[in-house]
């Protein structure tokens, strides 16, 4: 599954999550769910699958000015923001009674905060002037590191290099000190190297200097602020690792003793770095992007006392943005309208508290929204579904006929221990000790972050703890998305997503074996993609594969990328096949699980086995999965995130991983020669 990036840089984080929408959900004269009145019946499925199965809908869509696309699920993201919206107000009415620390009178204090929009333009920059005036006052490198990493803490982010705990990448009994490279501030970091982008480091620049003007600094400081942000950055983005190789936990995270992190970054005062954050150094840390993090403490060594306190200056500014004014906001959309176009809009100021507090009361939140919005009937019945699709991937590994028996043997253990969970956590994350005050809207995000950061640090030493549905930007419950973790070999469905098109309670097998069966299909295809298969049973980094089967396994997966390569996103712009081929093999085994899990479900409930609207149930797995994926984008989204998301274009998942599949086929009349034939030597021979 994937999530949108509603803004190409990082400052605008805090507006991506979930959040309300203060008008109500179009639906372009359609049902949310599937439909055969969203069908092109012009069109031969057997030339254009998309085009047939969702063509008058595609029509119909029309992008709000603060989105890039638009799509089925995009508009359960919206129907979910309503629904918040309805919580956090009811909570706002209450939380002045409501006991403290709840999660009634959380939410509602942190929403009044942050609607109160006349005391936050009063207050400008002034909620940055304490630790402006900290940063001002360093009188030393070693100074720059503490406030580095006491801010860091602030932000729960790095502030150019720094370190947080992990549970072990291949020793699952421990955590690790994970140690890293900062985060850049536009998204595609090929964009401050290549010819073309130069408009966009022109917008960077224009959008550093003007925030910093915000933030109270003279013109001539802004200015050579932002010249200095954007040298740092491209002699960083020259250094960054491809984000193919992010799959192979090999080149993502490589283990070293502390002695040698230090010797290879000796810009960075580590020792007094680990000291503000309260933890004895440790032996061995885990460095990822290391080539970032020895350019970047090279850079930190060259660069003055001053330009170094400057900086810090800016790391602190936009990483605070969310507690700010809406005057703050300005420059970011400016930017953002150069990459994705000029039509785009920032959402309406409640959007962007309730995105907010989702980040920063992500449990509290859902809690209040599974009381009101999941069933216990819509958690079993997707249970029952899951149990279903794995059974179906079981069966299939079992007489798997190229894997060798003990890869084999691995594969069904592996699938075995893959714990799937519907809806919400098991435990809830308890916030009351975070005083949340409906005056402090700045102070009230610092104390959550703080909060959540020295938690996760007081787990040091201790034994491995997960918090369920708890990341803020993939699977906290109010998020319309499910995901796969290789690290703990588990899958989460949030109860947002189960909703039409991906789930409905009303809906015959084929739209829901085909929605979210396909869905939980496509999760744990990915515990034995590109990426998961280096994972084991318990999360594991473990490469637990014969080299006979990496090789079968590499020549099937080479298909897809050639599948991608040849679809052309935009005019004179293809797929990214390699980047997007773990997505698309999750696709692939998506929509097989979950079509032959159907054919199994039907032959045991044969009365359910029948024609609706002149369409078989066959027909109608295949036209879901297309109605929930069709989509409508800005060309400057696409090609911004065909060049950094493994996720393909909505419109090509509609129709490409059924080509692999024969029921496809079948059900459609499609043959040799049709355009939505794929010949049979060109389709993936997996799972």
């Amino acid at each position: 599954m994937n999530r949108p990036p509603f803004f190409a840089v990082a400052v605008a984080s805090a507006l991506l999550a979930p959040a309300a929408h203060a008008q109500a959900v179009p639906d372009f004269g359609y049902p949310a769910g599937f439909s055969v009145r969203k069908m092109d019946p012009t069109v031969s499925p057997r030339k254009d699958f998309t085009r047939y199965a969702a063509g008058r809908w595609h029509d119909a869509l029309e992008i709000p000015g603060d989105n890039v696309r638009i799509s089925g699920l995009d508009l359960m993201m919206k129907r979910t923001d309503v629904a918040v919206q309805t919580l956090v107000e009811e909570a706002a009415q209450k939380s002045a009674t409501a006991p403290k620390g709840s999660p009634t009178q959380q939410v509602g204090a942190l929403y009044l905060a942050g609607m109160d929009g006349e005391r936050l333009k009063a207050l400008g920059a002034t909620p940055l002037q304490p630790q402006f005036e900290r940063i001002a006052a360093l009188r030393d490198r070693e100074g720059v590191v503490r406030e580095m990493a006491r801010m860091g803490l602030l932000v729960n982010d790095l502030i150019m290099l720094g370190a947080g705990i992990t549970p072990g990448i291949r020793d699952k009994t421990r955590y690790i000190m994970a140690v890293g490279d900062g985060e850049l501030v536009l998204a595609n970091f090929e964009d401050y190297l290549k010819p073309e982008s130069a408009r966009i480091r022109e917008g960077l620049v224009r959008y550093v200097n003007d925030l910093m003007l915000l933030g109270g600094a003279t013109p001539e400081e802004a200015a050579s602020t932002a010249q200095l942000v954007l040298a740092l950055e491209t002699r960083v983005a020259k250094v960054r690792q491809p984000l193919v190789e992010h799959q192979d936990p090999d080149k993502r995270y490589v283990e070293m003793p502390y002695a040698q992190l230090k010797a290879q970054t000796p810009g960075f005062a580590w020792d007094a770095y680990f000291e503000v954050l309260g933890i004895r150094p440790p032996e061995t840390v885990t460095a990822i992007e290391l080539k970032a993090m020895t350019e970047r403490s090279a850079a930190m060594a060259e660069l003055s006392l001053d330009q170094l306190k400057t900086l810090l200056r800016w790391e602190y500014l936009r990483k605070s943005l969310g507690g700010l004014s809406a005057d703050f906001t300005q420059p970011g959309l400016a930017l953002t309208r150069l990459i994705y176009g000029p039509a785009f809009e920032l959402p309406p100021r409640p959007k962007q508290v309730f995105g907010t507090i989702a980040a920063k009361l992500g449990h509290p939140l859902g809690q209040l929204y599974v009381e009101k919005n999941f069933s216990a009937r819509s958690r079993r019945d997707v249970e029952q579904m899951v149990g279903m699709v794995r059974a179906e991937f079981r069966e299939r590994l079992a007489r798997n006929t190229w894997l060798t028996p003990a890869t084999r043997k691995q594969a069904l253990n592996k699938l075995d221990h893959v714990k799937i969970t519907v809806g919400y956590p098991d435990a809830w994350i308890d916030h009351r000790a975070v005083a949340i005050r409906p005056d402090d809207y700045f102070g009230n995000l610092e104390r959550l972050t703080e909060f959540r950061a020295r938690r996760d640090l007081g787990r040091w030493g201790g034994p491995i703890k997960i918090d369920g549905f708890s990341d803020a930007r993939t699977t906290l419950p109010t998020i319309v998305n499910a995901g796969y973790s290789p690290m703990t070999n588990g899958i989460e469905i949030p109860a947002a997503f189960l909703q039409p098109p991906a789930y409905d309670p009303k809906g015959d097998p084929a739209v829901n074996f085909c929605g979210v069966g396909a869905v939980i299909g496509h999760e744990l295809t990915h515990g034995f993609d590109s990426g998961g298969r280096n994972y084991d049973e318990i999360g594991r980094a473990r490469n637990w594969w014969v080299k006979a089967d990496e090789e079968t396994f590499v020549a099937q997966a080479k298909k897809l990328v050639a599948q991608a390569n040849a679809y052309e996103v935009v005019p004179g712009l293809h797929a990214n096949g390699a980047l997007g081929v773990t997505e698309n093999l999750a696709d692939v085994g998506g929509i097989a699980f979950g079509y032959n899990a159907l054919q199994k479900y039907l032959k045991a409930h044969p009365k359910e086995n029948r024609v609706i609207d002149g369409l078989t149930q066959q027909q109608r797995c295949f036209i879901s999965w297309a109605q929930m994926w069709s989509d409508k984008s800005r060309e400057g989204y696409l090609r911004q995130v065909t060049a950094t998301d493994a996720h393909a274009a909505g419109n090509y998942r509609a129709y490409a991983p059924a080509q692999h599949e024969p029921g496809f086929y079948k059900a459609f009349g499609i043959r040799k020669g049709d355009p939505m034939w794929l010949d049979p030597k060109d389709r993936v021979k997996l799972w």
